[in-house]
């Protein structure tokens, strides 16, 4: 792997061709694919992230995983290239930071299989990345979550299309390219509305839901993403409903703005 690709990998999807510094805690995600290594996972990310229960765990790493489903769409988009993103081949880490915890991963081999140069083979070949990535090692880890966290699939599959509509936006900005701004559109397109819900062993395609915008916190002439679903820091220490909760009150939410907004006018700022 050239130093392009791996620094990509590494400040965009906190994705490493080693453990990461400053990692406690290092599981296979072939182990979390069995309940064993999956609870065993729960009880080190449970403390470390604070969370009050298995579910808050539970959703927090369907958030994380959103990162790793991420780093594979902008593979097949972005580098044409894919590495091998197969359940035997990663690993994830629990990194400490500043009080809370994250999840980083690594790869342990990094042989990329490249698209075929035609358009019709790349959509081929986009096709069968995303469903075995979905079917093979997303699909078993966020079962596997949700049966011991109790959460259910729903739930934490539900934390990757907020991810991915922010990302999605993001990335088209910083394009210039119109043929690649094509590209991306399609193959987001292709995720969200044509792989079949069979792949993420649900009864409907989990990216198809949506997106709905409410008024920006800080700014009334902006509007910001509702999530889709919630991501439980309401069930961590300390923790409350977020501003973009889909669990949050519209009464709530407008008191909300008003407090932090007062709060702002009165620090001058």
């Amino acid at each position: 792997m050239n130093e392009f690709l791996r620094q990509e990998y590494k400040s965009k999807f906190d994705l490493h061709l080693e453990v990461p510094e400053g990692a406690v805690y290092s599981f296979a995600a072939a182990e979390l694919a069995e309940e064993a290594g999956m609870r065993t996972f729960m009880e080190a990310y449970r403390p470390l992230m604070k969370a009050l229960d298995d579910k808050a765990a539970g959703a927090y790493f369907g958030g994380y995983l959103s990162i790793m489903a991420l780093a594979v769409q902008y593979s097949v988009t972005g580098f044409l290239c894919v590495p091998d993103f197969s359940l035997r081949n990663i690993q994830l880490h629990l990194v400490p930071a500043d009080g809370y915890c994250r999840i980083a991963f690594s790869l342990r081999e990094w042989g990329m299989v490249q698209a075929p140069a035609d358009e019709p083979g790349r959509k081929a070949w986009r096709n069968e990345a995303l469903t075995s990535f979905y079917q093979s090692t997303a699909g078993p880890l966020i079962r596997m979550a949700s049966q011991v966290s109790g959460l259910s699939p729903g739930e934490i599959w539900g934390q990757l299309p907020t991810k991915f509509n922010y990302y999605a936006e993001a990335f088209a900005a910083e394009l210039t390219d119109p043929l690649l701004l094509r590209r991306l559109e399609e193959d987001y397109a292709y995720l969200k509305d044509e792989l079949p819900a069979a792949v993420f062993g649900m009864p409907r395609n989990p990216f198809q839901v949506k997106v709905r915008r409410i008024e920006s916190l800080t700014d009334p002439q902006q509007t910001v993403q509702l999530r889709n679903r919630c991501c439980m820091y309401y069930r961590t220490e300390g923790g409350r409903l977020c501003y973009t909760c889909p669990r949050m009150k519209e009464e709530e939410r407008s008191a909300r703005r008003e407090e932090f907004r007062a709060e702002r006018a009165a620090a001058g700022e």
